[in-house]
């Protein structure tokens, strides 16, 4: 699939974002950060750097910089290695000096998050730009690639649907294959190889690639992260698959739940409940509510169902190019609740809902911010799948 990305136009957006902090040069390490700005599969320790005056160089490691030069359409692209005077940092250093901002406002991007391979500036490479360059300001500057990217542009939608509609297609193939007395691991290779095959290039999540649990795995309480194991799927079990395809560059992400046999009362009242609940999600993804906002309708919707104690209180997550997987994330605390809903955002509906003993169900969904509310780009069902 061909689809234009506007790579000029995206560093005139961090210039914008740049100037309004008075930074003289931004330096990106983030994996977000990386992928946004020189656009190419980025996995080892790097940093995108941008000018003021729109100036902008990619350093990486020795090893991969032959692929980055082919699959990049950045021009100025340097290797590192551990040797001295050629680590990360050393090249970064050179890069500021040469461009005469050893003494300027330098942006980067500093801070903590739940994800585990964010990219945050070290502690130590943070000492070393400031030992190196003592007369220059830092200034933490991780808002400049999130408003950056935060309204999609077409080609990155047209992509976004691409990976969604290969997601669905691999539900759709676990669903037709599933049969008692495959383990999750099995489950997981059926799913992936479909990904494989449409065309998915990665296993892009924290959690390592696909989550399956099925039976007692399902019900952890607050839904826990479930990598697939050699665990057998029974008669009369839940089944929780949660999918991760990357598509040049864009993610998916995908859960769905299936029963295995008829389900028991508590676990239909659970399922109504848990429907319920995902519908009113993506009905408030809508240009112009805060996250805030967004966070109270879900809430008095789960607790008037009588469901609250059974729910994470997080209803979503960022998504774009690859790293772009929280900001904003739906969550009503002092980092999130004012941020406004835009359109042609995209965000992933999110819900975990487990009564332990009974039944797991979890939601994620990419969903289109629309003036009328959010549109789901996978189409696979938010109901349960039962499969008697």
């Amino acid at each position: 699939m061909n689809a234009y990305i506007d790579y000029a136009a995206r560093i005139k957006k961090i210039q914008e974002e740049m100037k309004k902090s008075n930074l003289d040069l931004f330096v990106g390490t983030r994996t977000v950060s990386l992928s946004y700005v020189a656009g190419a599969f980025i996995p080892w320790r790097s940093a995108v750097i941008v000018s003021k005056d729109g100036d902008v160089g990619l350093i990486s490691m020795l090893l991969d910089c032959e692929r980055l030069k082919n699959e990049s359409w950045l021009s100025n692209i340097s290797p590192y290695a551990p040797l001295p005077g050629m680590d990360l940092m050393d090249l970064v250093i050179n890069f500021i000096k040469q461009h005469g901002a050893e003494k300027g406002r330098i942006g980067v991007e500093l801070g903590h998050s739940p994800r585990g391979n964010t990219g945050y500036l070290f502690a130590t490479e943070y000492e070393l730009l400031k030992n190196a360059l003592p007369q220059a300001a830092f200034v933490n500057a991780i808002n400049i690639v999130d408003r950056a990217c935060y309204i999609k542009e077409p080609g990155e939608i047209k992509l976004l649907r691409q990976a969604a509609a290969i997601a669905d297609a691999a539900i759709d193939c676990v669903k037709n294959s599933l049969d008692i007395g495959m383990t999750e691991a099995q489950i997981a290779g059926i799913g992936e190889m479909e990904l494989r095959r449409l065309g998915s290039e990665y296993h892009w999540a924290v959690t390592g690639s696909s989550e399956v649990a099925s039976g007692y795995r399902a019900t952890y309480a607050m839904n826990g992260t479930t990598q697939p194991t050699q665990k057998i799927l029974q008669s009369g079990e839940n089944l929780i698959v949660d999918l991760h395809p990357l598509y040049q560059l864009y993610p998916s992400d995908l859960a769905h739940n299936f029963i295995i046999g008829k389900p028991s009362p508590e676990q239909r009242k659970l399922a109504d409940a848990y429907l319920a609940t995902a519908e009113t999600i993506v009905r408030n993804f809508k240009a112009g509510n805060k996250v805030g906002d967004v966070c109270k309708a879900v809430m008095d919707k789960v607790t008037g169902l009588g469901y609250a104690q059974y729910t994470i209180p997080s209803f979503g997550h960022g998504l774009g190019v690859f790293g772009h997987e929280w900001y904003p994330a739906i969550v009503n605390n002092d980092e999130f609740r004012d941020v406004v809903l835009e359109e042609n955002v995209v965000e992933v509906a999110f819900l975990a809902m487990t009564v332990p003993g009974v039944c797991g169900m979890r939601l994620e969904c990419p969903v289109l911010v629309t003036k009328n509310g959010g549109e789901m780009l996978c189409k696979t069902p938010l109901d349960l799948t039962v499969l008697d």
